[in-house]
């Protein structure tokens, strides 16, 4: 599994070097840095555990996936139809981001357990715990809120 987990790091990461050109279009320095990416994460236990969880839990959503659109397809559906939906797109990145919430969660919950919302506070370094009370503050949550929602107006009121 660990060879899966190293593959799918380095293809993520080249593709996506190599589509935005974000370290220029030297394919040598994309293949590097992917490497390099793809041997932190195999090196690091809790990288590698989360890599090896997600990557399991989206293998069994593909199969899934297949499963379904064939059910929908011998529905009487036409398959481009049905890949073409932007429902269908929609439901796949909210299930992806489930499965990657999930797996992190799973991972490195033990970690970020003392810097939760009314998790005990033994254990936490003092910093950490200082901001996470001076974040969840109900007045600065109130003005975060009033953040977003002008926000939000001012997208809806300029959007052409």
């Amino acid at each position: 599994m660990p060879l899966f987990a190293f593959l799918l790091v380095f293809v993520i990461v080249y593709a996506f070097l190599a589509k935005t050109n974000l370290l220029g279009k030297n394919n040598f320095v994309n293949l590097l840095v992917s490497f390099i990416a793809a041997i932190i994460f195999i090196v690091s236990p809790t990288a590698a555990e989360f890599t090896t969880l997600a990557l399991s839990w989206i293998a069994v959503f593909i199969v899934s996936l297949v499963f379904i659109l064939l059910i929908l397809t011998f529905a009487g559906g036409k398959l481009e139809n049905i890949v073409k939906s932007r429902t269908l797109a929609k439901v796949i990145i909210v299930v992806l981001i489930i499965i990657f919430l999930s797996a992190a969660i799973q991972v490195f919950g033990p970690a970020i357990k003392p810097y939760l919302p009314g998790q005990a506070e033994a254990g936490g370094v003092e910093t950490i715990l200082q901001v996470k009370h001076i974040i969840l503050h109900p007045a600065v949550l109130g003005a975060l809120l009033l953040l977003a929602i002008a926000a939000i107006v001012s997208y809806v009121l300029t959007k052409k």
